[in-house]
Order: structure tokens, then sequence, then C-alpha cells
């Protein structure tokens, strides 16, 4: 009996080494809507009624053809181009980013090993405080070299055990 209650003993101690002090998809979660993330030229969609909520607060000009112009207000929010407002290749509205911004992930779709680094594939939002834009704008993935509403983010974490920080938006 001492031997069997030795065994198990020595055998909780194992496995308690095995615990989930690693990296996890919480961890790439709290990291990333813990700090303002800096994204630089990022894609981000909107929807049709984000568009004319823009327009009618000044933030771009009515659409002209496929292009709504960005005004000095817009750019205030960090948007840093004009806004596509129809493109073949892309289903929904769409227009870039630069800064630091909270964001909020909807998924954790993958988390895996890469040289020593943990990769992270994330669906992500970027929270700009407007009333156009009541729910944080999705940020598009790359797949096969283009921008893509479907394609996930992919971020770069550093360090080990439970130490982690968010290393680079990877493309």
């Amino acid at each position: 009996m001492r031997i069997w209650l030795g065994f198990l003993v020595i055998l909780t101690l194992a496995l308690a080494g095995c615990g989930s002090s690693d990296f996890s998809p919480d961890t790439a979660k709290g990291i990333l809507e813990g700090a303002p993330v800096n994204l630089s030229g990022e894609q981000v969609t909107l929807t049709n009624e984000q568009v004319q909520c823009g327009v009618k607060n000044d933030l771009w000009d009515p659409p002209n053809g496929n292009l709504a112009r960005l005004t000095q207000k817009g750019r205030d929010l960090k948007f840093s181009d004009d806004i596509r407002v129809t493109d073949p290749e892309v289903n929904t509205p769409y227009t870039q980013v630069n800064g630091a911004f909270p964001v909020q992930v909807s998924d954790v779709l993958k988390v895996r090993d890469q040289s020593g680094a943990k990769i992270a594939e994330v669906k992500l939002g970027v929270v700009i405080g407007h009333e156009c834009f009541s729910k944080p704008l999705p940020v598009m993935g790359i797949y096969k070299g283009k921008f893509a509403t479907d394609a996930p983010v992919v971020f770069s974490f550093k360090g080990s055990d439970k130490e982690w920080s968010l290393d680079k938006l990877m493309h």
C-alpha cells in the first residue's frame, strides 16, 4: 500500500509539471486585448451603415464611384486611406488604419510553435472610439498574398513559461 501511495505522489508531481503554464489561446487573447496594438497599413472592413454614418459625420466625403475620400476628421481617428466602397475582390467596404488601437479578439483559431516563438491565428477587430463604430472593425488577414476578409490575422509572441509578450503582427 505504501509503494502504491508513493507511486501516486510521484505521478501527481510529475503531472503537475506538465500543467498548462505555457502559452494558450487565452494567453494570446489576454495579451492582445490587454494593451493597444500597433497596426500599420492594416485593412479593416466596414458595413454600408458605417460608411453612411461616416459621411453624415464628415469622416469622409460621399462615395464617388468606388471611393469615399477621407477627411481630416477621419484621419484623426487613425484611418489612413480612402474608403473603398466597392471592390470586385472584396465584398464589403474597407479602408486602412495606422496607429495604436485597442482590439477585441473574437476567436483564436490556432496556436503553434515556431522557432521558440508562439504563433497565433486570430479573428480580430479594431475598436474605434466614435458613434459610427459601436462594434470593432474586423481586420483582414492575408491569404495568398492578398488581404482577405475570411483570413485570420497572424501574430508572433515571444517569451517562455508564464512571461509572454507580443512580438509582431506577421504577414
